[in-house]
């Protein structure tokens, strides 16, 4: 699946949060690690995924591994471990490690993961795992747009109207998710639709402009499968 303009899977390009530099455990946090050793575990993971949403992979990597000396089997660990390896095109690796989740408190946000790495390769099978993922965590606002953005490139349309509706439905103030049911009205031509949306959501022209380049761009690519499809 390749990267969208302005929307689209987690996977492939979407902008990192903006979130301030991590900084180093201070004394007074070190007292809270004596007194709460869990609370510290919550800030030290909780520097990680800001590692991760700043793209510092490598960073989050080294963090990592010097907590897991502590803790080798936390599924947090496991789990965030697993997100790195997966921006870094380690796919063996992160693979293993979603599966490590499987039967856990974090399968769902693990088949979530799956279908992430596999979007490129295998569209239906990134599909599949989606819905194992929503099917586990299903008010989760990132999966039900994944989920509806892989189903809108597979050409299932019918199946991505309800997904994105709901991502949308969910976190109102979410633009992904209102970007991609403006994308998919333009791919099933409701042209009247799409420009209703885009007016009452405050879509500027230019954005409109990259959601039809990218409906287009979706478009080319069902073709191109469909061409490289056994008759």
């Amino acid at each position: 699946m390749r990267a969208p303009l302005l929307v689209g899977l987690a996977l492939f390009g979407l902008a990192a949060c903006q979130s301030q530099p991590t900084r180093p455990l201070s004394a007074e946090n070190y007292e809270v690690e004596a007194a709460d050793p869990a609370k510290v575990r919550q800030i030290k993971n909780d520097a990680v995924r800001t590692l991760l949403d700043q793209g510092q992979y490598y960073a989050a990597l080294a963090h990592i591994e010097e907590q897991k000396q502590g803790q080798p089997d936390s599924p947090d660990l496991i789990y965030l471990e697993a997100e790195a390896r997966r921006h870094l095109r380690q796919l063996q690796q992160s693979e293993a490690l979603y599966q490590r989740l499987m039967g856990g408190p974090l399968e769902g946000k693990a088949w979530h993961g799956l279908g992430l790495l596999t979007a490129r390769s295998d569209l239906e099978a990134a599909i599949r795992s989606l819905r194992n993922a929503s099917a586990k965590l299903p008010t989760d606002v990132e999966i039900r747009n994944d989920l509806g953005y892989a189903l809108m490139e597979a050409g299932r349309y019918t199946e991505a109207l309800p997904e994105l509706s709901t991502a949308a439905e969910l976190a109102p103030s979410q633009l992904k998710s209102r970007n991609n049911l403006i994308i998919l009205m333009l791919l099933t031509g409701n042209q009247a639709g799409a420009e209703q949306m885009a007016k009452q959501s405050g879509a500027t022209p230019e954005t409109v402009k990259q959601l039809r380049s990218q409906a287009q761009s979706i478009r080319s690519q069902q073709a191109s499968r469909g061409a490289r499809s056994p008759t």
